[in-house]
């Protein structure tokens, strides 16, 4: 499922697909709102190339 961008302090992407591992194991302490000005995530991009964010 596809919600509001998120993204990790420690990286250079974003995520949008609720079931993204990477975008799921970021921790509390690093995580905020928005693409920080990131490129999206490549396994973010595979779910929706399969339509199944």
């Amino acid at each position: 499922m596809k919600k509001s961008p998120w993204h990790s302090i420690k990286t250079y992407v974003y995520h949008v697909c609720t079931n993204c591992n990477a975008g799921n194991n970021i921790e509390k302490e690093n995580l905020r709102p928005g693409k920080g000005g990131k490129r999206l995530c490549r396994e973010c991009k595979n779910w929706i190339a399969k339509k199944r964010c």
